[in-house]
């Protein structure tokens, strides 16, 4: 058996104190957000674990959709619908939602695929209508990837993932401010002559 080096030992045990160190700092930064967040407004709690942390957006009572505030939310932020959980071929990039279990449960995990185009995403959970409030809840996501939990015995109806399309800005040309200039010299120039023209005529 051979026996290392000491500065070889000591390369070895930093790399492994290292790693243990990001594993536990990764570990520990998953935020736990609830919505609504207290137990004094609300007797069920939608909750995301994500890292970086997410925020509790909205929630409300009845069905998600139709719901008049959420749709005059989504529409003064122009989000669109990108997927459901429930349904495969909805929404502008069906697939990008993976929900387990996609319905039913109190608990699972999430992620999101490629949403090339789209920013601000917004997780809606919906579920059972009726005994516990609220029944829906939105949240504006911090990551990716994360797990849920519903507090109380209804579980998961669905989940919706929404976006606003990125867009992006026209450039300006580096000729631009060139041309307009080279116009604005043009019309002087004009401007000049007819004056020159109309001193000769006098």
């Amino acid at each position: 058996m051979s026996k290392r080096s000491t500065p070889d030992l000591k390369k070895w045990l930093g790399s492994v104190l290292f790693a243990g160190a990001v594993f536990i700092s990764h570990a520990a930064g998953a935020v736990a957000v609830s919505c609504p967040g207290t137990a004094s407004t609300a007797d069920r709690e939608f909750t995301l674990n994500t890292t970086p942390g997410s925020s509790c957006e909205l929630f409300g009572n009845g069905p998600l959709d139709p719901n008049a505030t959420f749709n005059a939310y989504l529409s003064a932020n122009s989000y669109v619908l990108l997927d459901k959980s429930d349904d495969a071929g909805s929404g502008a990039l069906p697939g990008s939602l993976t929900f387990t279990p996609p319905t039913s449960g109190l608990s699972g995990t999430f992620s999101i695929g490629s949403v090339l185009g789209y920013t601000s995403l917004l997780l809606a959970m919906q579920s059972g209508v009726g005994i516990l409030d609220p029944d829906w809840a939105v949240f504006l996501l911090g990551a990716t990837s994360g797990s849920w939990s519903i507090s109380g015995n209804q579980a998961l109806s669905h989940a919706n993932l929404y976006g606003v399309e990125e867009t992006t800005p026209i450039p300006l040309p580096a000729a631009l401010p060139l041309f307009a200039g080279g116009l604005g010299g043009l019309g002087l120039l004009g401007w000049w002559r007819r004056r020159k023209r109309s001193e000769v005529t006098c």
